[in-house]
């Protein structure tokens, strides 16, 4: 009897993928499901199976930043009409919690730690909608780089008037004529004012 094939990481991924399939086409004919949706997941997922065979195959470019920002026109491309919800695809098929927890198991696997350690980008496209769309966290491996903060321009302080000089008000048994001087002068005056006066002979 022949021995079975060695199993590989896109090889399992393909079949988890296929059953995830199955899951939605099933959802789609019972009626759970819009086939509008149906088209745009089955199209989701076979579009990560063919990125991630490529992958394994060593068949990826590292990809480009472009040197000029893109500039919106009629070769845009279209917007994502699926769902981005953590976990969406669980909400859409329930049954999806097993290929979830199948998948979960495969990251763990030597082969495929291996895989995405040569080539975490390329991994990471491919893996992180996948993870999103069954609500599991993908490993650290894939995880997006840190964007570099851009420094902050230091802005100039106003600078602001000193307060002004707060005078104790005049006493009520001060004369007239002290009320509203400085308090430099006044305490001075009221201190010899209140001093008595010499004795006489």
């Amino acid at each position: 009897m022949p021995e079975p094939p060695p199993t590989t990481p896109a090889g399992n991924l393909a079949a988890l993928l296929r059953r995830l399939v199955h899951l939605v086409v099933t959802q789609s004919l019972v009626g759970r499901l819009p086939m509008s949706l149906n088209g745009l997941i089955i199209d989701r997922i076979r579009g990560i199976n063919q990125l991630f065979a490529r992958i394994a195959a060593g068949r990826f470019f590292p990809r480009r930043r472009p040197t000029a920002p893109r500039q919106a026109g009629p070769a845009a491309k279209p917007a994502n009409r699926l769902p981005r919800k953590f976990g969406w695809l669980r909400f859409l098929v329930p049954e999806a919690v097993q290929s979830a927890g199948q998948l979960d198991n495969l990251l763990r696997d030597p082969q495929m730690v291996a895989l995405m350690q040569a080539a975490p980008g390329p991994a990471g496209r491919a893996l992180r909608p996948l993870c999103r769309m069954l609500g599991l966290r993908p490993p650290e491996i894939l995880a997006l780089p840190a964007k570099p903060r851009k420094p902050r321009e230091k802005q100039p302080r106003a600078k602001r008037d000193p307060p002004p000089p707060h005078h104790p008000p005049t006493p009520p048994d001060a004369p007239a004529w002290m009320h509203g001087m400085p308090h430099s002068i006044r305490v001075p005056l009221l201190r010899n004012r209140t001093r008595s006066p010499p004795r006489t002979a």
